[in-house]
């Protein structure tokens, strides 16, 4: 809690702040019998690395972090057992990495001590005007338990991506241009701080707290336990997907931008490249897809404007006018199944939903369009260097419009002038050649070098593998009010990471 003690421990300043860089608590590799006395205290479940199921709980998203094996994961089911795991840690000197759904590109949620997942935690319920959900509650969950009140939550475009990290790092999707981030949304959180107190930070209470929560990154101030939001007000979306030739790609990729940044808050949209195999001479794919949040018949009068400015038609179209919950399974490539197969496979006995194996990727966010000259650039950088049984992506994702009315200093997310976010990610399969490896990282380092001179920073929730002055192209001039608060509520910067505020 923000109390008289820490305002003044941190009232020298921001400059007060820099001794976190040196408050790195000792790590200790806790005895099988400490972590008993842990287990006892649990209504979730504790597992080691000798029990069943360690395996597949030690899981990320991404399977290349399966290298990673905690001392412990403790799941979490009540903000007690948070407080109790947080505690024992502190007690034992063992260092904490916090996980709610496990997607984080960098491999964040995971550490060589006790991980902390809050995935059980996973309601979303009417709470009078505004929504309660817990940091573990998935968007496909999220929306199927919502759907019958006729309210919803702003998520991104991965159904089992969570609150616990989206809210905290901004919140981006389609909903973006019309309601705002996520965080935007966020009036209340309920949090277990680094002592196991748990507080609830709003603009009346600890409100500072909840302005670091509100687009800051995950894993620095504390744990949400419960996230408390404005609903999205949207019964129906429409849905649309174009695919085009990849020769006409600078042309529509020139046009999209126009497109988006011109546009209705009520259209969301990305504009992808994809090589599914990028062995030499292979063709890519052009996909511009989205939704529109309002009337089909504005949808298909923008759309043709999109073909008027690229100055050529999509070699395929689909539009459907679904509701809200339909659009976004379609959206999540889930249409055709049920919610308990949208799920990681292995974590839910019908999940059907695939790991990625091995990832590289440089994101940039930007408050421009791109010129011809860069866009040749771009592409050029995408076309490089080919290389036999990998994936690369090109993605871009339009932001702007009701996230833009938003001042850089009312909450932690900085990017207020951001038009779109863009980058290249490349994917290989569970256990890749170093020399994939290298290519791979090569490639991807080479892409966020074409970016960074046009763009205006970075979004912490699309980490980046290599980036440079992260602290300014994250949080641009809110980075300094990010330390004192981290300064306030963590003063032993017990919640740590490699890019985590103070480090």
């Amino acid at each position: 809690m923000l109390n008289r003690r820490n305002f003044l421990r941190a009232s020298g300043g921001v400059a007060a702040a820099g001794a976190l860089a040196g408050a790195v608590p000792s790590v200790s590799f806790g005895a099988t019998g400490s972590y008993e006395r842990l287990r006892a205290g649990l209504q979730g479940d504790l597992l080691l690395p000798t029990d069943s199921g360690y395996d597949l709980a030690k899981q990320l998203q991404i399977a290349q972090y399966d290298a990673v094996s905690p001392q412990a994961i403790a799941y979490c089911e009540t903000p007690q057992d948070v407080a109790k795991a947080i505690q024992f840690a502190s007690s034992e000197g063992i260092a904490v990495r916090t996980r709610s759904g496990g997607h984080n590109y960098s491999g964040w949620s995971t550490g060589e001590g006790l991980v902390v997942d809050v995935s059980r935690i996973q309601h979303a319920k009417v709470n009078g005007s505004t929504l309660k959900v817990g940091p573990g509650a998935s968007s496909i969950r999220a929306i199927e338990a919502l759907t019958p009140y006729n309210k919803q939550i702003a998520t991104g475009t991965c159904p089992t991506v969570c609150p616990g990290g989206f809210f905290s790092g901004g919140g981006i999707g389609y909903q973006t241009r019309k309601f705002g981030t996520g965080s935007d949304r966020v009036t209340a959180a309920t949090v277990v701080l680094a002592d196991g107190s748990i507080v609830r930070a709003s603009s009346s209470y600890d409100s500072s707290l909840l302005w670091g929560l509100r687009g800051g990154g995950g894993g620095n101030f504390g744990v949400v336990v419960d996230w408390e939001v404005r609903p999205v007000d949207q019964p129906r979306m429409v849905w649309y997907e174009q695919w085009w030739d990849y020769d006409q790609a600078p042309a529509i990729f020139a046009a999209w931008q126009a497109w988006m940044a011109n546009g209705s808050d009520d259209l969301a949209g990305q504009f992808v490249l994809v090589t599914p195999d990028a062995a030499p001479g292979a063709k890519p794919m052009v996909l511009t897809t989205g939704a529109y949040l309002g009337p089909q018949s504005e949808l298909e009068t923008a759309l043709a404007q999109l073909n008027s400015l690229a100055k050529t038609a999509p070699l395929s179209k689909v539009v459907a006018d679904l509701t809200y919950a339909e659009a976004m399974k379609r959206t999540y490539h889930c249409d055709q199944l049920t919610v308990a197969q949208c799920q990681r496979a292995g974590t839910t006995p019908d999940a059907q939903l695939p790991r990625t194996g091995f990832q590289r990727e440089s994101y940039r966010v930007f408050n421009r369009e791109m010129t011809a000259t860069e866009i040749e650039k771009v592409l050029a950088a995408y076309d490089a260097n080919r290389a036999a049984g990998h994936t690369r992506v090109l993605h871009v994702m339009g932001l702007g419009g009701a996230a833009n009315r938003i001042s850089r200093t009312s909450t932690a997310f900085w990017h207020r002038d951001a038009t779109f976010v863009a980058g290249f990610v490349n994917q290989l399969g569970a256990n890749p050649s170093a020399t994939d490896v290298q290519a791979a990282t090569a490639w991807a380092g080479n892409g966020g070098r074409v970016l960074d001179p046009m763009s205006s920073g970075a979004y912490v929730n699309f980490t980046s593998t290599e980036l440079t002055d992260w602290q300014t192209k994250y949080y641009g001039g809110n980075y300094n009010k990010l330390r004192y608060v981290k300064f306030a509520y963590d003063p032993d910067n017990f919640f740590r990471h490699p890019r985590s505020i103070g480090s």
